[in-house]
């Protein structure tokens, strides 16, 4: 796949994951997250695939809006997707960074193994 292909690729399977429609289908976020997916959240805390099935599928009133993305491949089978989103809080946008990282898998299909989200503080951008 070229960088381009790939750009729009992982950029689809990302926005699907910020999607409500998506995050609420347990079946479509379990295709789209690896099996040794590993999340480390704002607040410091540390889930895995089991936590995010559990935790999203349940998730109401929450909508992202994603900045432009970048992808980066890594190697053969690893990319990283790196980009800033907004949502609102109760009339208060909030922003945080995103790291997402993809890995190819031998099914052929990309999925979520690592996903870190900080508090943009404003500091810089990705």
């Amino acid at each position: 796949m070229d960088a381009g292909a790939l750009q729009t690729h992982l950029e689809a399977l990302e926005r699907a994951l910020l999607d409500p429609a998506v995050r609420a289908d347990r079946v479509h976020l379990d295709g789209l997250i690896a099996e040794d997916f590993l999340e480390i959240g704002a607040s410091g805390a540390v889930f895995g695939k089991a936590d995010v099935l559990a935790r999203l599928p349940g998730e109401t009133g929450v909508a992202y809006e994603a900045l432009p993305m970048r992808v980066q491949r890594v190697g053969a089978d690893i990319a990283r997707v790196l980009y800033t989103v907004r949502r609102d809080a109760g009339g208060e946008v909030l922003r945080s960074l995103r790291s997402s990282w993809w890995r190819l898998d031998a099914d052929g299909c990309w999925r979520m193994v690592f996903h870190q989200g900080t508090p943009d503080t404003g500091a810089g951008t990705i």
